[in-house]
C-alpha cells in the first residue's frame, strides 16, 4: 500500500512541476549578450522593437542587425510582437493539403513551444544540431510567424 502511494504522489509532484515548468514564459533576454534586458534600450526591428541590457548592445545590433537575426527573430516571438501562423519548415498550416490537425507535432526551442505541421518536420527539427538556428533564421521566420495585428502587443512591453 505505501509503494502505490509514494508512486501516486510521485507521479502527482512530477506532473504538478512539470505543468509549471511548461506553463512559466522564458526571460527574455538581451540578443547580443543573453543578459536580462533593460525596456529602455530598444531598437525598431521587423515592425517590431528588440530589446538590450545596455546601449553598447543596442549599438552593436544596429552596427549589424543581420548578426542578431535569430536571436531577435525569437524574441519577437517572446515579446508577443509575431505569432506562430504556420510550420516555420514548410510553411504550411495544420490541416494544409495532406497535413491534418491531428498531425501537429511541437517541439521546445529555449522553453518556447514552436508546432511543426508533421511527423516529418519534427523528425527534420530533432535531428539538427542546431534547432535553434533550424526554427529562427530569417527564412523559418519568414514562412511561420506573422507580425500580430493586434497593436497593443507592442505597448505590452
Amino acid at each position: 500500500m505505501k509503494k502505490i502511494l509514494f508512486i501516486l504522489l510521485s507521479s502527482l509532484f512530477f506532473l504538478t512541476a512539470q505543468e509549471k515548468t511548461s506553463k512559466t514564459p522564458p526571460a527574455i533576454k538581451c540578443v547580443v549578450t543573453g543578459d536580462e534586458i533593460d525596456l529602455d534600450e530598444s531598437s525598431a526591428y521587423k515592425d517590431g522593437k528588440v530589446y538590450f541590457c545596455c546601449a553598447g548592445c543596442k549599438m552593436d545590433f544596429d552596427e549589424s542587425p543581420k548578426k542578431f537575426s535569430k536571436a531577435s527573430n525569437f524574441q519577437l516571438v517572446l515579446t508577443n510582437q509575431y505569432e506562430q501562423t504556420s510550420c516555420p519548415i514548410t510553411g504550411d498550416s495544420p490541416g494544409h493539403d495532406h497535413h491534418k490537425a491531428k498531425d501537429m507535432r511541437k517541439t521546445m526551442v529555449e522553453g518556447l513551444s514552436v508546432d511543426l505541421c508533421c511527423p516529418g518536420c519534427l523528425k527534420k527539427v530533432n535531428k539538427s544540431k542546431d534547432k535553434f538556428s533550424m526554427l529562427f533564421s530569417d527564412k523559418a521566420f519568414a514562412k511561420g510567424f506573422t507580425l500580430k495585428s493586434d497593436s497593443k502587443s507592442k505597448d505590452k512591453m
